[in-house]
């Protein structure tokens, strides 16, 4: 009976090992929906090496923006990674823009040290400016460990006075390494 509960224990520990262990996330396509004249949204997912894929170019602000714009984001998942996607029921409270960045500084510092041109923490409302992504591989430290295998489809929109003005969408694909 001891030597079947200590199996028991090995066993268990080496599926919570497997399954924790070896989470790779990658940018598979970005694109925007609208909004084009609230924000340009240039960027494009490239491949960086055989095993990583990246992020490159420019957000462009062209006019201040303040909180009173608030992005929503909703999740798709695709267990099989064939475009089919259902809405996963994750609930994400909706925020205004600099609450937005302000939390990014807060909690995402390391994440976000590499975006160029950024806004700083605080800055509110921020000027109009572009913000440059250059070989920006997704943080995969920024996702929990248990995160479902597959296909996600990441839609945010943008809304200001309760109506639409922007949407764009990140796919990121998540298997075992």
């Amino acid at each position: 009976m001891k030597g079947g509960i200590s199996l028991l224990k090995v066993c268990t520990f080496i599926l919570c090992v497997v399954s924790v262990d070896g989470v790779r996330i990658m940018f598979e396509n970005f694109e925007q929906l609208s909004g084009f004249e609230e924000t340009l949204f240039d960027l494009r997912v490239r491949k960086y090496n055989r095993t990583m894929s990246v992020l490159n170019g420019s957000v462009i602000i062209p006019h201040p923006i303040n909180d009173t714009t608030e992005f929503s984001l909703d999740l798709f998942h695709s267990r099989l990674g064939n475009q089919q996607f259902n809405h996963y029921p994750m609930k994400l409270p909706s925020c205004g823009c600099c609450s937005f960045i302000d939390n990014l500084h807060a909690n995402y510092a390391k994440q976000i040290a590499r975006i160029q041109n950024i806004p700083a923490k605080g800055e509110c409302p921020f000027s109009a400016r572009s913000i440059n992504f250059i070989d920006y591989a997704f943080p995969e430290d920024a996702v929990p460990l248990v995160m479902p295998r597959g296909l996600w489809k990441a839609l945010v929109t943008g809304r200001r006075n309760r109506v639409d003005k922007m949407s764009y969408y990140f796919l990121i694909k998540a298997d075992d390494l």
